[in-house]
C-alpha cells in the first residue's frame, strides 16, 4: 500500500487500483473468516466444535461481554475478570435477552432502545420490529475496566490526565498471539409463519417491548428470532482505524430463486410496491402531548412495514472511483464462500458480506469540511484513506441511505472551523461504518451555567463529551460510540445528582450486537 497514492481528489491510477483490489480481497476474506469463527459453535470458550454444523455448543460471541454488563446504573464497577463460561451458562438457562437494544448508538437512550442509529425502529414485512444487540471481546473489556471508562466520572478522570495518556486507544493485536479489540452488533427479526426458518441462523430470545409502562415494569415477550445482520469491527496493528465488516441475510431487501422453484420471501421489502418511497422512518406516536409533539415510538402503533432498499451509489469523479469494482469483487467472493457453505449444508450459505472498510494508509490525516471541501471532506472524512467510501447495512442504517444530498450532510460538521459554512455541493451518497464512528467521544467534564452550577435537565446532570473537533483528538473514543451513549444514561458526579432512572438489566437472558 506504500505504493498507492490517490491523485486528483481520490482518483486511483490503474496500477494503484489493481493493488487496492488485491488487498481488498484479503480484507474481505478476513471478514468471512471472522464471521464464521464468531458464529462457530464452541465446546467451551477456547475449544470450538469440530464442525460449523455441530448441533451442540454456543457461538463464540455468546461468551463475550454484553454492553449492558459493562455500563451499569450510576457508573457502578462491573464484574472483573470476565467469566465467559458463566455468561454462556446464563444464556443457556434463560435464553438470549434483547433488552436495552440498539443497532448503533443514539444520542438519547430510553428504557428500551429498539431503534437504529440516531433514528427509530425498522418494521419488517410481517409488521414486527427488528431487534439489536452489541458485545465486546474480553480484551477490550479489560481495557475499559482498568481505565474506568465504564462511567462518566471515570472518563472525566481519564480525559484530564497528562495529554499523552488521555487518548482512548483500544487494544491492538499482538502479532498472532493475541487479538485486539473486537466489537460486534447483531440485528434480528421475529420469524413468522411465512418465513423459511431453514434460511436463518435462529435463536429463542426474550425481548423488551417498546410500550408504555404507566409506571409499572416493562413488558417482555419471547420470540423465535432469525439473524438478519452482523457488524464486526476489529482493531489491528495494520488497521488502527479498525477493520469494518458488515453482513446481511440474503433475503433482506430482495427475493432470491429457491432451489425447487419460486422466490424467497423478502424480509424488509415488498416487491409489489415498485413505486413506494423507500427507507422512510415511521412517524413518532408515543409519549404525545395532546395527541401531538410525540417523543418516541410504541410497537403496537408502529406496524406498517418499512419499504427498505439498498441505495445504489453511482460513481462520481473524485468521490468513490473504485467502489463499483470493490462491490463486484465482494459479490464474486460471496459466490465462492456460499458454494462451499452450501456443499456443507450450512445455514450460513444464506448470508452475504456487504463489504469491508479498511485504511489504505493508516494514520493518513482527515480532511475537514466546509464550503467547497467536497469530495475530500467525504473521501477523507476520517483518517486512514479508508476504502470503500460508502458502506451501510440495510438492517442497521436503513435511514442513513438518503442518496442525493448536500456534501455537508456527509462530512463531519463538528470539525468545521468556527463560522464556516457547510458544503452545499450536491453529491449522491449514504454513510459508512467508520465515518459514523469517527465522531464518538468520551466525557471531559460537567456542563455548568454562568454561575458555575451544574446544568441539570430532567433531574440529570449533563456531561460534556469531546470529539474530533478541528482535527483534534481531544477525548476521542477510539471510534467506539458506546463510551459516549451508554454512559450518557448514567447520573454521576455527586453534587446535585438525583437517583438514576432504573435500568432493566440482562441478568436473565444474554444478548448480542
Amino acid at each position: 500500500m506504500a505504493e498507492v497514492h490517490p491523485q486528483n481528489g481520490g482518483e486511483y491510477s490503474p496500477h494503484d487500483t489493481e493493488l487496492v483490489l488485491k488487498a481488498q480481497r484479503e480484507f474481505d476474506i478476513l471478514s468471512w473468516q471472522a464471521f464464521l469463527a464468531l458464529n462457530w459453535p464452541q465446546q467451551s470458550y477456547e475449544s470450538p466444535q469440530s464442525s460449523l454444523n455441530a448441533t451442540s455448543g454456543q457461538p463464540l460471541w455468546s461468551y463475550w461481554v454484553p454492553i449492558e454488563k459493562i455500563f451499569l446504573p450510576n457508573g457502578a464497577r462491573p464484574q472483573f475478570p470476565w467469566n465467559p463460561a458463566q455468561q454462556v451458562k446464563d444464556a443457556a438457562t434463560n435464553g438470549i435477552s434483547l433488552t436495552m437494544t440498539k443497532a448503533a448508538w443514539r444520542q438519547q437512550a430510553s428504557a428500551s432502545d429498539n431503534f437504529q442509529a440516531f433514528s427509530g425502529p425498522l418494521v419488517d414485512q410481517n409488521g414486527k420490529w427488528a431487534r439489536y444487540e452489541a458485545l465486546v471481546d474480553p480484551e477490550e473489556y479489560e481495557y475499559l475496566y482498568k481505565n474506568e471508562l465504564y462511567s462518566i466520572d471515570g472518563q472525566i478522570r481519564f480525559s484530564n490526565q497528562d495529554v499523552n495518556q488521555s487518548e482512548v486507544s483500544m487494544p491492538l493485536n499482538s502479532g498472532n498471539k493475541k487479538h485486539g479489540s473486537i466489537e460486534i452488533k447483531l440485528s434480528w427479526k421475529e420469524l413468522g409463519p411465512n418465513d423459511d426458518r431453514s434460511r436463518f441462523y435462529t435463536k429463542r430470545v426474550r425481548v423488551e417491548l417498546s410500550e408504555p409502562t404507566n409506571g409499572g415494569p416493562p413488558q417482555y415477550r419471547t420470540i423465535d428470532a432469525g439473524l438478519v445482520g452482523m457488524h464486526i469491527a476489529m482493531r489491528t496493528e495494520s488497521s488502527p482505524e479498525w477493520i469494518w465488516s458488515t453482513f446481511e441475510q440474503i433475503d433482506n431487501v430482495r427475493q432470491n430463486p429457491l432451489e425447487h422453484g419460486g422466490l424467497s420471501h423478502a424480509n424488509f421489502m415488498n416487491p409489489a410496491l415498485k413505486n413506494a418511497p423507500v427507507n422512510v422512518l415511521p412517524a413518532k406516536n408515543g409519549d404525545c402531548t395532546n395527541g401531538t409533539n410525540c417523543q418516541t415510538w410504541y410497537e403496537n402503533l408502529t406496524t406498517t412495514p418499512v419499504q427498505t432498499s439498498r441505495v445504489q451509489i453511482p460513481l462520481q469523479h473524485g468521490l468513490n472511483p473504485i467502489d463499483d469494482k470493490i462491490s463486484e469483487a465482494v459479490a464474486e467472493l460471496n459466490k465462492q464462500v456460499q458454494a462451499l457453505l452450501h456443499s456443507q449444508g450450512s445455514v450460513f450459505q444464506y448470508y452475504e458480506l456487504i463489504g469491508t472498510q479498511w485504511p489504505v494508509h493508516k494514520f493518513a490525516p482527515a480532511y475537514a469540511g466546509g464550503k467547497g471541501s467536497a469530495p475530500e471532506s467525504i473521501t477523507n472524512k476520517t483518517p486512514g484513506d479508508v476504502v470503500p467510501v460508502f458502506l451501510v447495512n440495510t438492517t442497521m442504517e436503513t435511514y442513513f441511505q438518503k442518496g442525493g444530498q448536500n456534501a455537508g450532510c456527509l462530512e463531519q460538521d463538528d470539525r468545521l472551523p468556527d463560522n464556516c459554512t457547510a458544503d452545499s455541493t450536491p453529491v449522491t451518497g449514504t454513510e459508512s461504518c467508520v465515518g459514523c464512528h469517527y465522531s464518538a467521544g468520551i466525557a471531559t467534564g460537567w456542563k455548568r451555567d454562568m454561575n458555575g452550577n451544574p446544568v441539570i435537565v430532567n433531574g440529570v446532570k449533563q456531561p460534556i463529551y469531546g470529539e474530533n473537533g478541528h482535527f483534534g483528538r481531544s477525548a476521542h473514543a477510539s471510534f467506539s460510540w458506546m463510551l459516549q451513549i451508554e454512559t450518557s444514561k448514567q447520573n454521576l458526579g455527586g453534587e446535585a445528582s438525583t437517583p438514576a432512572r432504573k435500568r432493566f438489566s440482562m441478568h436473565t437472558p444474554n444478548r448480542q450486537p
